[in-house]
């Protein structure tokens, strides 16, 4: 019998172990996942993509069908919006085929409005078994054309009382709440993000609403709501945001008044149309998100303190919990943002979108007497739509030398070319002195994605909703 060498033995190991390596790397290590993490996985795609997942093996195959489901439509330009039929045979059809659990139903103002699907439609999808226990809710009947803005809007979908115990966000628009002091019975046991689009309200229905929500923490207005005043007074709420539209005035919030939220944490105040409006802030102690205030802000009340637009009116009471500050400021003032400064002592982070070349920001001699007694607490500074001019040079220099808590100033490029040279990005460090710099651990950076950075005054929902972060504007 012939003899293995030593050798040609262990070649041959060294052979069988790498084919096995091979073998091992083209293993599908994915799918040998537990059902359970799979499903979690699928549930984080878009429903289109989820739903894909069933043609990769027969191991994928039940995955889909039993995975939290989250339908989340959207307007396809290549779909004829003729074909309506289509479009209710295509979510009848995942209604009817999924097995598992739905954590998100959304249907945008595009299926409902512009395809003219039928009320009576939604409120059949919300009757399915899938559906059982839902706990996000997104639809918009739409916006009524002007010739039609008097017309009575319909009411949310009756079968929207079955979820009343799972809801936890909830998105209503084009609808109307007519019922007087019960709010067309509505109550949300464990409901936390309330939105509100193009609705119609009396001031009770509303109230009522927010009563039957007793552990609701963010509200977002958007658009007309049918009436001019609200009074919100709430013990749970922490974030509320503001959006308005054009339309008639007696269908457009005039007044908001936030009479008592011990737990305010934010008031965003997006502007589209938002400049006629007031908001009063009678008792937010815990205010600490403010803005973006711009020329098209609505006029802010706090307490005594009201400031119209992006500019103070009357300086009678600081707020010492205000942290966060976010402007659109169209022509860059220091004076401005010094004046806020002295109304919100304690301000640590600041957010500004500049689109001019601004004012002639000159300081030395003007605010002479004032830098040795203000107090500039700034740990963090955005400016996005700097331009390098000697306005936003001498804006950006006197929190270079004078800030001693900066940590971060981030300086967003007002250019839609390639990156600036070396050379200019050299100048600009010596123009702003920076080795004079008031904190040690000041760190200056120059962004130039201007098309991406650009975040300080764009409307964002999770701004309101999303509080686990302290900071909406990062």
């Amino acid at each position: 019998m012939a003899m293995v060498s030593g050798a040609k033995r262990r070649r041959g190991l060294e052979e069988e172990e790498e084919e096995e390596d091979e073998d091992e790397e083209r293993l599908d290590r994915i799918s040998r996942l537990p059902d359970g993490v799979l499903g979690d996985i699928v549930a984080l795609l878009p429903t289109n993509d989820g739903a894909r997942t069933q043609v990769l093996s027969s191991r994928w195959r039940h995955i889909w069908r039993s995975a939290p489901l989250n339908i989340d439509l959207d307007i396809n330009p290549d779909y004829p919006l003729g074909a309506n039929n289509v479009t209710e045979i295509v979510i009848s059809r995942i209604l009817s085929a999924h097995q598992g659990p739905c954590r998100r139903f959304s249907i945008p103002e595009h299926y409902l409005h512009y395809r003219g699907l039928p009320v009576t439609s939604l409120d059949g999808w919300l009757e399915s078994p899938a559906l059982d226990r839902l706990q996000e809710l997104e639809f918009h009947y739409g916006r009524p054309c002007l010739s039609k803005l008097a017309l009575p809007l319909p009411p949310p979908p009756a079968s929207v009382h079955r979820f009343s115990s799972t809801l936890r966000a909830v998105s209503f628009g084009g609808c109307s709440f007519t019922d007087g002091n019960n709010a067309s019975g509505l109550h949300f046991p464990v409901l936390n993000q309330l939105s509100l689009s193009d609705v119609r309200f009396s001031e009770s229905s509303l109230r009522a609403l927010l009563s039957a929500c007793p552990v609701l923490q963010s509200l977002l207005l958007m658009g007309s709501i049918g009436f001019p005043r609200v009074q919100i007074a709430s013990q749970t709420l922490r974030s509320i945001g503001v959006r308005s539209s054009c339309g008639p005035m007696n269908l457009q919030l005039q007044h908001l008044i936030i009479e008592d939220a011990p737990c305010l944490e934010r008031l965003l105040c997006f502007d589209c149309f938002c400049k006629g409006i007031t908001i009063s802030v009678i008792s937010a102690p815990k205010l600490l998100v403010l803005g973006p205030l711009s020329d098209q802000s609505p006029r802010l009340e706090l307490g005594t303190t009201v400031i119209q637009g992006s500019g103070l009116v009357s300086l009678k009471m600081v707020m010492h919990s205000v942290k966060v500050l976010s402007l659109s400021e169209g022509r860059l003032s220091l004076d401005v943002v010094i004046g806020y400064m002295k109304c919100f002592p304690y301000l640590e982070r600041l957010y500004i979108q500049t689109k001019m070349a601004g004012e002639k920001n000159v300081w030395c001699r003007k605010y002479r007497n004032l830098i040795g007694t203000l107090d500039i607490r700034l740990k963090k500074i955005v400016l996005a739509g700097y331009r390098g001019n000697t306005s936003h040079v001498n804006f950006a220099k006197f929190f270079v030398l004078n800030a001693r808590m900066l940590e971060s100033m981030r300086l967003e490029l007002c250019i839609a070319k390639p990156s600036p040279s070396n050379a200019w990005i050299d100048k600009q460090y010596r123009l702003l002195q920076t080795k004079n710099k008031a904190s040690r651990d000041m760190q200056l950076d120059f962004a130039s994605d201007y098309g991406l950075r650009l975040t300080c005054s764009f409307f964002r929902p999770e701004q309101v909703h999303d509080l686990s972060t302290a900071d909406p504007f990062p």
